[in-house]
C-alpha cells in the first residue's frame, strides 16, 4: 500500500518548491471548501480537518460532484466520504459546528483554508491565524469574481443573523478558486480579487510565445485607445506659429513663406500638426521614455482614472464594518 501511494506522487515530485503542510483545516464545505478539501487530498496531505454545520441542499449540486440522495446529509460526511474513496490513507476529523467565536476557533490547526461565506466566522478565523502564526488561505467567491488572497477578508453584503449571504454560484469559478487558492498555499503565493473573464497570463514563460505576444500587443492597443481618448485636441500645435492662433490679427499669414493661407488650408495644417504630435505621443509612450510635460499629465489623469475605477468594482463593503469586527476577532468576543 505505502508503494503503491509513492507511485502516486512521482509525478508530481518533480515539481520543485512544491511544499505540502502535513495538516491542514478547512473551514466551510460549499462550493469552494469541497473542492479545496479534495485537492489537498490529492496533493498528498496527510490530516485534514473540516468544519461545517450545514446539510447538503438541492441549490449545491450544480458545484459539487455528489448524488441527488446527498441533500440532506451533513456535508462534513459526505466531502469525508468523498476523500476517502481517493485517499484511503488521508486521516480525516470532521466538526460539524459554526466559527461563532475565539473559542472555537481552537480547534483550527495547521495550514488554515477560509472558505466560508460568514462574515463572523471570516474575521475569526484570520485573527486566529495570525495570532498563532499559522498559514491562512482565503478562498471564496461571488458569482464570477474570484476572492483569493492572505489578508484580511473582504465581506459581501449580509443576508441574515449570522452575515451568511445569499450569492450567484456556479462550478467553474468555485472549482477555479479552489485550485488557485491551493496553489497560492502549496506553490508560489498569488492574490485574485477579479471576475474570471479579466483573469490574464503574466509573467510565464513556459507559455506560447505567439500567445503571449498576443495578448502583450492586445494590452498595449487597448492602452494606446484609451490614452488617445484623454490626448488634447491641440496637442502637437507649435504655439509660435501664427496659423494656429485664432486670435491673433495676422491669422493664417506664414512670415516665413510670406503668404496667407486660406481656412481650409488652415485646418489641413493643424490636423497634420495634430497627426505628428500624437505620433509623437505614441512613440513616447511605446517607449517609456515620455518628456512631454503636457502628454505625462494626460497619462497621470488617465492612470488616475483607472485606479479609481478598480477600487470602485473591488470595494464590496464598509471598511469600517470589517474594522469593528476584525477588533472583536482579535479581543475575542
Amino acid at each position: 500500500m505505502i508503494e503503491l501511494n509513492n507511485a502516486i506522487y512521482v509525478r508530481q515530485n518533480l515539481i520543485k518548491d512544491l511544499e505540502l503542510p502535513q495538516t491542514a483545516t478547512v473551514v466551510g464545505l460549499g462550493g469552494t471548501g469541497f473542492w479545496t478539501a479534495v485537492l489537498l487530498a490529492m496533493s498528498g496531505v496527510e490530516e485534514l480537518i473540516l468544519i461545517d454545520r450545514d446539510k447538503i441542499e438541492l441549490t449545491n449540486l450544480n458545484r459539487l460532484p455528489l448524488e441527488k440522495k446527498a441533500v440532506g446529509l451533513l456535508k462534513t460526511a459526505q466531502v469525508k466520504q468523498y476523500i476517502l474513496a481517493l485517499r484511503d490513507t488521508v486521516k480525516v476529523e470532521t466538526h460539524e459546528i459554526y466559527i461563532d467565536s475565539a473559542r472555537d476557533c481552537e480547534i483550527l490547526r495547521g495550514a488554515i483554508f477560509c472558505c466560508t461565506d460568514n462574515l463572523k466566522s471570516q474575521q475569526l478565523i484570520c485573527a486566529y491565524a495570525k495570532k498563532n502564526s499559522l498559514p491562512y488561505q482565503r478562498i471564496g467567491y461571488d458569482g464570477t469574481i474570484l476572492n483569493v488572497s492572505k489578508t484580511f477578508p473582504l465581506s459581501f453584503k449580509e443576508t441574515n443573523e449570522r452575515g451568511y449571504t445569499v450569492t450567484p454560484s456556479w462550478g467553474v469559478p468555485a472549482v477555479l478558486a479552489a485550485a488557485i487558492g491551493v496553489s497560492s498555499k502549496l506553490y508560489k503565493e498569488l492574490c485574485i480579487m477579479d471576475d474570471i473573464g479579466n483573469l490574464h497570463i503574466q509573467n510565464s514563460s513556459h507559455i506560447c510565445s505567439r500567445i503571449l505576444d498576443d495578448k502583450i500587443e492586445e494590452g498595449r492597443n487597448e492602452i494606446l485607445d484609451d490614452i488617445s481618448d484623454h490626448i488634447p485636441d491641440d496637442y502637437g500645435y507649435c504655439s509660435d506659429c501664427s496659423r494656429i492662433e485664432p486670435d491673433d490679427a495676422n491669422y493664417g499669414y506664414c512670415p516665413e513663406c510670406e503668404e496667407r493661407y486660406s481656412d481650409d488650408k488652415i485646418e489641413e495644417i493643424k490636423e497634420e500638426a495634430r497627426d505628428s504630435g500624437f505620433k509623437d505621443a505614441i512613440e513616447m509612450i511605446e517607449s517609456g521614455n515620455i518628456t512631454d510635460p503636457q502628454l505625462t499629465e494626460v497619462i497621470k489623469k488617465y492612470v488616475a482614472k483607472k485606479k479609481e475605477q478598480r477600487e470602485r468594482k473591488a470595494t464590496t463593503t464598509s471598511l469600517l464594518t470589517n474594522n469593528i469586527l476584525y477588533e472583536e476577532a482579535k479581543n475575542g468576543q
